[in-house]
């Protein structure tokens, strides 16, 4: 039987990614530079799946640095391999890349689009979808070149439900569901209600930040419970298929939103669903 642990995902970016957001002024802590990899965070929080993000085109596909990354995966159960990076940023073969890491790695189980709808957000509605339809294809025909099934996900934040249509969410297989703002997360329940009755084909996993960027602080305890026993409920309902842990690159500088979910994670993930 499957538990809460076989439903995690890390977040995986490059260390230092987030080091800009951390300054002394902001909370006391440890240290004011992450330096955790997405392979030593996923260890840190005993995960068992990945998502690899490229930052800014990184790593790249096909370079030693790209390979360096998904040996260091070599453990994990399940990884999902940015085809998007962070802004939407691609340099252009990274299905190809998937393809050829597929091969050699059991573990590849397909690809994820970070910051897909924010590629588009400054072109009129008409124009911003239909481009995002011809990246959806073209993505997923260079998916389909694989030798077995390789699964499409895509972070959605729940600020943008509205945007979400059956034609651009046929060609998706996960819905990740991302809530940017801390302060909306009273509001998370609600939003996923929307996306289960309207989406119901496909698997919903659930963001879960550590750091809430707008806002410049760690997230609130009382609001790490909230969304964290929120994914609890819903796990143990059937309606949710995982969660994601945000990011490696906000961990390891003492805030006290990692160490309370680090204990969190300890106590919940043996539960069977």
């Amino acid at each position: 039987m499957a538990t809460v642990r076989d439903k995690l995902w890390m977040f995986g970016v490059r260390p230092h990614q987030d080091d800009i957001w951390f300054t002394p002024k902001r909370e006391t802590r440890l240290y004011s530079r992450s330096r955790i990899t997405p392979a030593e965070g996923a260890f840190m929080l005993d995960i068992p799946n990945m998502l690899l993000i490229n930052c800014d085109g990184e790593p790249v596909p096909f370079s030693h640095d790209a390979y360096g990354y998904a040996e260091s995966f070599c453990r994990m159960d399940r990884v999902l391999w940015g085809a998007t990076g962070s802004g939407g940023f691609r340099v252009g073969n990274e299905e190809a890349f998937i393809c050829d890491l597929a091969e050699k790695y059991p573990n590849i189980c397909g690809a994820y689009m970070d910051d897909f709808v924010h590629k588009f957000k400054d072109l009129p509605t008409a124009e911003a979808r239909e481009k995002q339809l011809a990246l959806l294809k073209e993505i997923r025909a260079g998916l389909d070149k694989a030798s077995r099934k390789m699964e499409l996900a895509v972070t959605w934040y729940t600020r943008d439900i509205d945007g979400l249509d059956d034609e651009i969410a046929s060609y998706l297989d996960i819905l990740t569901l991302w809530t940017w703002n801390a302060n909306e997360l009273p509001l998370v329940e609600e939003r996923f209600c929307h996306i289960e009755k309207n989406f119901p084909r496909q698997k919903k996993l659930m963001g879960i930040y550590i750091y809430d960027f707008p806002n410049q602080r760690p997230v609130p305890l009382d609001l790490m419970e909230h969304q964290c026993e929120l994914a609890l409920r819903l796990l143990r309902e059937g309606r949710l298929d995982g969660m994601i842990i945000e990011a490696n690159s906000t961990m390891g500088v003492g805030f006290s939103s990692e160490l309370w979910l680090r204990q969190w994670l300890e106590k919940v993930k043996h539960i069977e669903l």
